[in-house]
């Protein structure tokens, strides 16, 4: 019995010892590697000098840093919460028995397929001051329609606010729809037998079963803000005047345009102890606000 117990627990190890291969190799052994490179910092000729924590030190101490991270922030919560609410919104409308539901399911799922560089070219062109789609739209109904957008602050980033809002808002409307097609019917059912209104039935039947997937959603919606650099590479390029550089687009010009890896790494240190804070803090405290069918 011991040794089939064995046996059995030796293939189990050596079934995940692909996975737990790849998970070394492309997510541990990087963040090992960034904290050791961000003590370093590199010197006349090529040559790296251990720093210590001075790399932080300068980071901290830097008003373009600090910049940074408020622009994340404002960007974290211009892009998600909007984003989020709208896929819920989305999901709940195209969960009903409408005519062409799928096509209309596909038209708001498809942004999610188009890669955000493309886009991002694509919009470009939408907001652009003279001949662009928006400024059009904004003269038709009377507003100002000469707006330099990706060259004017605050406007800039209100832009790329608008491309996260399309992009990602489609992929939470389908993560909702998943959670929505697994509540019972049942409990709507008998919600019709009280009388109760489609307002009562969102507020006292889906929304709270659909708590799970909302605590997922908001979580990768969170994580995917700070992972922007893809649209601002290609749209703004931090600009104007670093009001719309987030903290992965400063790690990458730091990093690759002026090869400052240790400065760099410790922003990637930071990015992660940010993202790794945010994640525990964010599932112990709102934990007890999930409700999971038993």
């Amino acid at each position: 019995m011991r040794s089939r117990k064995w046996r059995t627990a030796l293939v189990g190890y050596l079934l995940i010892l692909p996975s737990f291969t790849f998970l070394i190799i492309f997510t541990y052994y990087p963040v090992i590697r960034s904290i050791w490179l961000s003590m370093f910092q590199r010197v006349a000729g090529g040559v790296t000098a251990f720093v210590g924590l001075e790399n932080y030190s300068y980071l901290f101490g830097s008003s373009l840093f600090r910049r940074v991270l408020t622009n994340n922030l404002i960007y974290t919560l211009g892009s998600t919460v909007p984003a989020v609410v709208l896929g819920l919104t989305l999901a709940v409308l195209l969960n009903n028995r409408l005519k062409a539901r799928g096509l209309f399911r596909f038209a708001m799922f498809y942004p999610t397929m188009v890669p955000i560089a493309a886009a991002s070219m694509v919009w470009i062109f939408l907001f652009s001051q003279s001949l662009g789609l928006v400024n059009y739209v904004l003269r038709f109904f009377g507003l100002s329609g000469n707006i330099d957008w990706l060259n004017t602050s605050p406007y800039a980033m209100i832009a790329i606010i608008l491309v996260a809002i399309w992009k990602f808002a489609g992929f939470y409307m389908i993560l909702f729809l998943a959670g929505l097609q697994s509540i019972d019917e049942s409990l709507y059912e008998a919600a019709l037998i009280e009388g109760a209104s489609s307002w009562h039935q969102f507020r006292r039947i889906t929304f709270p079963l659909l708590s799970p997937t909302t605590f997922f959603v908001s979580l990768v919606a969170i994580i995917n803000s700070f992972q922007a650099v893809d649209q601002i590479y290609v749209m703004t390029r931090g600009g104007p005047y670093n009001t719309t550089n987030v903290l992965l687009y400063y790690i990458y010009q730091t990093g690759f345009v002026y090869w400052d890896t240790g400065v760099a790494s410790s922003a990637s240190v930071v990015l992660f102890s940010i993202l790794l804070g945010f994640t525990v803090i964010y599932y112990f405290g709102l934990q007890h606000f999930v409700h999971y069918e038993r």
